[in-house]
């Protein structure tokens, strides 16, 4: 085993797990049992390939982290953007690709494409970061051919993935927004469903305990909260720090606040956030339509139906949902405005408009002097 500094060169596999009784484990490995099973064939392939690049040492998830130990296999799990960050090369293993599309000059690259697209390895939590942590990812057929590397596919990964190409040619995870990293991983499936967050740990750069059988929900809470905290805080101090000890501003805003007198919307969405049940509405905030939505530029939702359906229920839902990312994402506010045929305040587009220009003012660092002027 080796530690620290003393780490060698090594590649890295990616693939997709087999049955449970197909794969080498570690155990299979101490007990000198596992050329006996299919999976093996994946680790010899990956030595020999390892060889071919001039490279001495393996790791390979399947029979390289012992899972009977939690606290080995937590420290695997929290670690395991950095192995494949820190690895030379990472083979990518497309069990389910034929080699008939590659080596072949004459093929078609939308064949290869359709090929790909198709591949379960796209589809899976944990390879996400498998292609994103490596500088160096080859992908190989399930026949072992080489299919080409990240650099060379760039495109079609990027099609398939919804993953920026600046990110597959190098760039920096952080450099992109916590909704965006999320939305990579939304269509991505798992086998345990506490690993829908877990896969993201290193994603997020974040780490935290492992408690398998806490559920998705739970788990995902857990992530949210930590993601908050390492990424959400910096940005709510930057915001905080900038507004404040500001007295002419806040003089400013004080004078315009009195002048436009908005009605303040607030007032119904506390109430309906209260009449919500827990977890009302999660199944709009998981579908395909909102995730777009949050991540698209000027883009729009609009939801309707009969009066008493739910609507100001689930805009509560919708509306909390918004209002902690902007608590997250530094330089990007809310502003919202309920109707209310029991309110004559808020029953006027003019009335609307003052609410939302209010809102955002109280977000600003700076307030605008034109609006200073028009209350003076």
């Amino acid at each position: 085993e080796f530690i620290g500094n003393n780490i060698p060169p090594y590649a890295i596999l990616s693939h997709t797990w087999g049955s449970k009784d197909d794969e080498v484990s570690f155990q299979d490995i101490k007990n000198n049992v596992g050329k006996r099973k299919l999976g093996y064939q994946k680790i010899r392939f990956c030595g020999k390939q390892a060889k071919d690049d001039n490279l001495a040492f393996i790791w390979v998830d399947t029979c390289c982290i012992d899972k009977t130990s939690s606290a080995e296999l937590s420290e695997a799990i929290n670690s395991m953007f950095q192995w494949y960050q820190n690895a030379k090369i990472c083979y990518a293993y497309l069990s389910d690709v034929s080699n008939e599309i590659s080596g072949d000059e004459s093929q078609s690259v939308q064949r290869q494409k359709s090929a790909l697209q198709q591949s379960k390895w796209f589809t899976r939590g944990w390879t996400l970061q498998e292609l994103l942590a490596p500088a160096s990812v080859e992908f190989f057929s399930k026949d072992w051919e080489r299919l080409g590397n990240k650099q060379y596919l760039k495109q079609t990964i990027h099609e398939i993935t919804k993953v920026p190409l600046e990110v597959l040619e190098g760039a920096p995870v952080s450099r992109y927004s916590v909704e965006e990293r999320f939305s990579w991983a939304s269509n991505r499936q798992t086998a345990r469903v506490e690993d829908e967050s877990y896969c993201l740990l290193g994603i997020f750069d974040i780490h935290m305990p492992l408690i398998y059988g806490e559920g998705k929900e739970k788990a995902l809470k857990r992530l949210q909260k930590e993601v908050k905290e390492s990424q959400g805080e910096t940005a709510a101090n930057l915001s905080h720090n900038i507004k404040a000890n500001n007295p002419a501003r806040d003089a400013s805003l004080s004078k315009i606040l009195r002048w436009l007198a908005a009605p303040d919307p607030s007032v119904n969405y506390q109430k309906a956030f209260k009449q919500r049940q827990q977890d009302t509405g999660l199944w709009f905030l998981e579908s395909e339509l909102y995730t777009n939505w949050r991540v698209d530029d000027a883009s729009s939702i609009w939801l309707y139906g009969i009066p008493g359906c739910g609507k100001t229920i689930l805009s509560s839902t919708v509306l909390q949902d918004i209002l902690q990312h902007c608590d997250i994402k530094l330089g990007q506010v809310a502003a919202y405005f309920y109707f209310d045929f029991n309110d004559v305040k808020k029953q006027h587009a003019d009335l609307m408009l003052r609410s939302l220009v209010c809102q955002l003012l109280q977000q600003s660092v700076e307030i605008p002097t034109g609006l200073d002027t028009l209350s003076s």
